[in-house]
């Protein structure tokens, strides 16, 4: 995804928030004046042609939010390409409810996603044949599904359960199109038989059930085999039985409670409508307005259909079917243009402002005057491929075609560009109407949502995102936004849009921020890492943030980025800043280098969305839960909640080991206020499907040492082997002596004061092993990650053995899986990283004695071991061994051994982080607990009672336990984590679920929101 710095202007944002962002390279972009075809007579045709191939993506006036793949429908998801293909399921209909989004699929299945959070919540079964067509009656809340098999099926868009079943007439065939009639309550149906069928559907229970029962037997044929209808809950986890979920079979309707099952009637069945497939039913008023708003009466209510004959015809509609009112007829323009019935097929019908367009085969679209009748335009689709489906949003025509791409127009049919949507058709379109958002649906099954505010903007639009006219959208009152909906709509479908919105606009600044290469410890990188720290500067600002600036104290290090959203209280803003209690929030902008590139499936800093996750390098780690994080709290500033003063500090060193941190807080301590909290999101959940709340990490120690020998350059071992000293065997030999082989750490005193493991603390961890293997086990990266028998055994002589050894996970047992959290969490460790040679040759080169070799190693430590009394440990027992190596060496020298140099041993000891260990059982911890759990109520997990489990991390954050003691004794330190296990910080393909990022930055409110009367 890409935007051109020209396109912002369309959402209402600033120039200042644009002048840091990177440079990329934009397509050269035409006027739209310079586009536009002449507008000649209504009486003659004229073919307008695309004078510029205008890419869309581009140019940064379209860009794509997310894409939604259906998966494939075999029993086991194949890793062969080939299976792929054979599996997929194409992207039919498309539907969207305030809460979901429908797409039917070539093998009857219907996909719901969450609108927000694009995850995959259901899938519907029962049509035995491809879902063709979905329309909605948001009135009542019933969605209409009609298939291949000849059946519409009625679902409650709530609950997604199949209400009742309608039988279309006999040897109806493939149901292709349906339109619903909200004034008169009615459904019809265009089938692959040529006919029109309307089913009544108020008074459906008119028809005594015996009735039904025998119109029903009397139609079986083999368009009516059709499974029971069922609902399957999506997970991202295989069944215990490591197969997936599928529906039970049934090609008997009479299996099926009869009471739900419904018929067309002979008498509402208009056959022959036309002489070939009716590919399209539209509703809409003599004037040629879509009735998809539901205005008007039943009286002025037309029914416009198309077919592969060419035909357009208008209908009345009533409850006992249709009545034709006229068809539409064509004349061959002298240009040559136009064409008769029987050489034309039209798959898609629109209506916008008393024209009717019609989206041909040829890849054309004709335009007709309702008031006139008459064809007065042909549009040119830039393609010879068919028309397939065609949309109006906000009075820009988007027609997909099946080259993969959709084609524009904007105001007086000026042609804008074209959307390149992939290589396959693009079946159905699909206006999210609240959101500003373009969804369409292709053959491949991908359901993509695309942005096109800033494209309707361009296209003069003037009502276009009205919410997103102040900056970012996030400064609108309250009674602004509802002023924006219209009157009918309920409090509720109100408060989702706005969320998913102020979503939007989060996504919307995380993709600017993505692209920032803010490496940490790269010299050629520190101008970019400056520029992403400017670029949150001004978002703070934008956000209404009442101070933002940038702060150091070494010209060295990245600055820090300072933000302050002052209480919505006056009088707790009474007292001068540095005497008032304030949350302090911290996290960082640097992220990793993205390493292999080539290794990533999306380019490393771009943001990609894909199935529900967020792909880009810092998505997870730190830039996405920081900013979810400033949201949250601009948003509560905006609307008078923010209970207390509430002070960012991001740093862009946290990475490279938080060079300038304490200095440059030091000198600018006043900004900070006193903390009473301090907020932070530098973890991940244990899996996937639990959220948690860390508690505690472990400490680390660096260490790099070197050993070189007093001649200068490597030697050759046939040569001068025995007759010098080797550092790299003296090396081998010291890094031999600091574990034992089961790594044991053999220092002297290193175990002495590691806490015992409690009661309280054992059973805690079994009971959370417990859980984990119960709930979490089921899911593949679970499996691969978490549950992995990495370690089987303890090396510690405070752990005693697993007790639960029953339950197993595969070859994983409970016993084992405590061990090692206990391993990873609880005691401490010694690592050894890296052992490398002086020069390029010794590497290379196998007769050579290197004249010196080096080893860097890490000590993990944890309560209640001292970070300094570990490092002088270290420090003394490998200086010691040294010597003793020396002394070994001088004794051979004296038995008659010479050697003709001298080894000296560098040694480079860093504490790097203290050990951090909150208590869960405080006041602000059960209210963190509280906010997570309030937030993850309803959802799939029926059994709350561990969310969230409570974790301790066995890395480091240096940041964490340095900010408790600067600010002590008042302040807390409470890292929630937003990211699952499967994010990937700092590797390959980092990623992070974009549900996770909207309930963290809800979370977030909840806490703060709460939070006052406990600190």
């Amino acid at each position: 995804m890409q935007w051109s710095a020209n396109s912002a202007s369309g959402l209402g944002l600033d120039a200042k928030f644009q002048q840091h962002r990177p440079l990329q390279r934009t397509s050269s972009q035409s006027s739209v004046s310079s586009l536009a075809a002449p507008h000649t007579g209504a009486q003659t045709p004229q073919l307008l042609r695309r004078v510029a191939a205008l890419s869309l993506n581009q140019t940064g006036q379209v860009r794509c939010l997310q894409t939604l793949s259906q998966p494939p429908a075999g029993d086991q998801c194949s890793e062969r390409d080939e299976d792929k293909h054979s599996d997929s399921t194409s992207a039919l209909a498309l539907a969207l409810s305030d809460e979901y989004v429908f797409s039917g699929s070539q093998r009857g299945q219907i996909y719901v996603w969450n609108r927000e959070t694009f995850r995959l919540e259901r899938v519907l079964y029962g049509h035995t044949a491809g879902c063709l067509a979905l329309v909605l009656d948001d009135v009542h809340g019933i969605l209409f599904s009609g298939g291949g098999d000849g059946k519409v099926r009625a679902w409650d868009i709530h609950t997604l359960r199949c209400l009742y079943i309608v039988h279309a007439g006999m040897n109806s065939g493939a149901i292709l199109s349906l339109a619903y009639s909200r004034e008169q309550d009615v459904l019809v149906l265009g089938c692959q038989n040529t006919s029109i069928q309307v089913f009544d559907v108020a008074n459906k229970d008119m028809v005594d059930r015996e009735v039904r029962i025998k119109e029903i037997a009397a139609r079986r044929s083999r368009f009516f085999d059709s499974p029971s209808d069922a609902v399957v809950p999506c997970t991202p986890h295989l069944s215990s039985e490591g197969r997936s979920v599928s529906p039970t079979d049934s090609a008997d309707p009479a299996s099926e409670p009869a009471a739900d099952h419904y018929v067309v009637l002979e008498h509402s069945i208009t056959r022959y409508a036309h002489s070939g497939y009716i590919y399209s039913l539209l509703l809409g008023s003599p004037q040629g307005s879509a009735r998809s708003a539901g205005n008007g009466s039943s009286d002025d209510e037309i029914l416009f259909s198309a077919a592969s004959d060419g035909g357009i015809r208008l209908w009345r509609l009533s409850s006992a079917g249709v009545e034709e009112i006229r068809q539409l007829e064509r004349t061959v323009a002298a240009d040559g243009y136009g064409a008769k019935d029987e050489d034309v097929c039209i798959h898609s019908l629109e209506l916008d402002d008393g024209l009717l367009f019609a989206g041909l085969q040829s890849g054309d679209i004709e335009v007709w005057d309702l008031e006139t009748m008459q064809c007065i335009r042909t549009l040119a689709g830039g393609s010879t491929t068919n028309v397939l489906s065609l949309l109006v949003h906000e009075h820009c025509l988007y027609a997909g075609a099946a080259d993969g791409t959709i084609h524009v127009w904007g105001a007086d049919l000026q042609p804008l560009g074209w959307i390149a949507g992939g290589s396959d058709s693009v079946l159905a379109l699909v206006d999210a109407r609240d959101d500003g958002l373009l969804v369409s649906g292709t053959d491949d099954g991908a359901v993509a949502f695309w942005d096109v505010s800033a494209l309707e903007a361009l296209a003069g639009d003037a009502a276009v995102n009205a919410a997103g006219a102040a900056i970012m959208g996030l400064r609108i009152s309250n009674k602004e936004a509802d002023q924006e909906q219209p009157p009918t709509r309920p409090a509720s479908g109100v408060d989702t849009q706005r969320r998913r919105l102020r979503g939007r606009h989060m996504l919307y600044a995380l993709e600017q921020w993505i692209q920032f290469k803010s490496v940490s410890g790269v010299p050629e990188l520190q101008s970019e890492c400056r520029r992403a720290a400017r670029f949150l500067k001004d978002v703070m600002r934008q956000l209404g943030a009442a101070d933002s600036r940038l702060i150091s104290s070494t010209p060295s290090s990245n600055p820090l980025v300072y933000g302050r959203f002052d209480a919505s209280d006056e009088a707790a803003n009474a007292l001068p800043l540095a005497q008032r209690p304030t949350i302090f929030v911290y996290g960082h902008y640097d992220v990793m280098p993205a390493g292999d590139e080539a290794l990533w499936r999306t380019q490393p800093f771009e943001l990609v969305g894909r199935d529900g996750y967020l792909y880009g390098r810092g998505v997870s780690d730190d830039k996405g839960p920081v900013l979810a994080t400033l949201f949250a709290i601009s948003e509560l500033a905006a609307s008078g909640n923010l209970p207390m003063t509430v002070v960012f500090c991001i740093e862009g060193e946290e990475e490279h080991g938080s060079l300038g941190l304490h200095e440059t807080m030091e000198e600018h301590r006043e900004l900070f206020g006193i903390p009473r909290l301090i907020l932070l999101s530098l973890s991940y959940w244990l899996g996937e499907s639990t959220p948690c709340l860390t508690y505690g990490m472990r400490g680390s120690i660096r260490a790099n040492m070197r050993v070189e020998s007093t001649r200068k350059a490597d030697v050759h071992a046939g040569v001068w082997g025995g007759a010098v000293n080797e550092p790299l065997t003296c090396l081998s030999h010291i890094l031999a002596r600091l574990a034992d082989p089961s790594g044991r750490v053999l220092i002297p005193g290193f175990h002495d004061n590691v806490r015992p493991v409690s009661e309280k603390e054992e059973a805690a961890m079994h009971d959370l092993v417990h859980w984990i293997t119960a709930k979490e086990a089921r899911a593949p990266l679970v499996t691969r990650t978490v549950l992995s028998p990495m370690v089987t055994g303890t090396a510690d002589p405070n752990v005693t053995a697993g007790t639960a050894a029953t339950a197993t996970v595969g070859q994983q047992t409970q016993s084992d899986l405590y061990n090692q959290l206990m391993q990873r969490w609880r005691f401490p460790t010694l690592t050894v990283h890296h052992m490398d040679v002086s020069t390029v040759a010794a590497r290379t080169n196998t007769t050579l004695v290197p004249a010196a070799a080096q080893a860097s190693l890490s000590l993990r430590v944890v309560p209640d071991q001292s970070l300094e009394d570990i490092a002088d440990k270290l420090r003394d027992y490998i200086e010691g061994a040294f010597d003793e190596i020396l002394a070994q060496r001088r004794q051979n020298s004296a038995d008659g051994r010479t050697l003709l140099d001298e080894l000296r041993l560098h040694l480079d000891v860093q504490p790097n982080a203290q050990w951090w260990l909150a208590d869960p059982e405080t006041p602000v911890y059960q209210a963190a607990a509280k906010a997570i759990r309030d937030e993850w109520s309803g959802t799939a997990e029926d059994d709350t009672s561990h969310v969230p489990l409570l974790i301790r991390e066995g890395g480091s954050i240096p940041a964490v336990p340095w900010l408790e003691s600067f600010f002590a004794p008042h302040a807390v330190a409470v890292n929630l984590p937003m990211g699952q296990s499967s994010d990937n910080a700092h590797l390959d393909n980092e990623r992070i679920s974009l549900e996770n990022l909207m309930r963290g930055r809800r979370i977030i409110q909840r806490l703060v929101k709460d939070i006052a009367h406990v600190l």
